[in-house]
């Protein structure tokens, strides 16, 4: 298998993921704007604990029916269109006002980084996002433990060096921030989400025949 397209693969999905103005990223902006890129990075950490955290429990959970998967080939790729659907659509109308920069007052590192793992936590489309995902790289691109392995990883690399640059940059970020921008920046990541789910959905022949392939390139 080509390891240098799972690579690519899994920083192209946390580009896409990580790129969704959510409450999360105006969390790295305001933080690193009032307090630092330090105290913004930290929010990032916690982010990508909250996540690592989900992919473990989504590839635990795929693995009890990961010989099944296959079967179920074209229902995943329906409920991945629908997932993808919606959050897109969900993207493209959620609020785009700027949030305030709230009090100053001195916190610990620990506050920051619980504040990014909450912020991912509490969104159980997160959860969701992630076992559809991983339900789909077993079943239609029949990826086994490594391959799912590096390809987290690259996606964790990707989320975490994406949120590190929103640090680093939030003050020349700012004066971006308006409604008309964060609203046209939300639809464009959402037809970006609607796009994945219809590139899922349209990928490649069935699972049978891809099965079929593996096995005459090991043989």
């Amino acid at each position: 298998m080509d390891w240098i397209g799972i690579i690519s693969k899994g920083i192209i999905t946390g580009l896409i993921l990580t790129l969704s103005f959510g409450a999360g990223f105006f969390a790295l902006v305001q933080t690193s704007i009032s307090r630092g890129t330090n105290k913004g990075i930290l929010i990032a950490v916690g982010a990508v604990i909250s996540d690592a955290l989900y992919i473990f429990m989504a590839m635990f959970a795929t693995s009890f029916i990961s010989e099944e998967l296959p079967k179920y080939d074209k229902w995943i790729r329906i409920a991945a269109l629908v997932s993808f659907i919606f959050i897109g659509i969900r993207t493209i109308i959620k609020s785009s006002k700027v949030l305030q920069t709230g009090d100053i007052g001195e916190k610990p590192n620990y506050y920051f980084i619980s504040k990014g793992f909450l912020l991912n936590k509490l969104n159980p489309m997160i959860l969701i996002t992630w076992i559809g995902i991983t339900a789909y790289l077993r079943s239609s691109l029949l990826y086994d433990l490594p391959h799912l392995i590096v390809f987290f990883l690259a996606v964790m690399t990707s989320v975490f060096a994406t949120q590190a640059g929103i640090c680093y940059s939030s003050n020349k970020i700012k004066k971006w921030l308006s409604e008309q921008f964060i609203h046209r920046m939300n639809i464009l990541i959402g037809i970006l989400f609607i796009g994945l789910g219809l590139l899922i959905f349209f990928s490649g022949g069935s699972t049978e025949e891809g099965i079929e392939k593996a096995k005459d390139l090991l043989n």
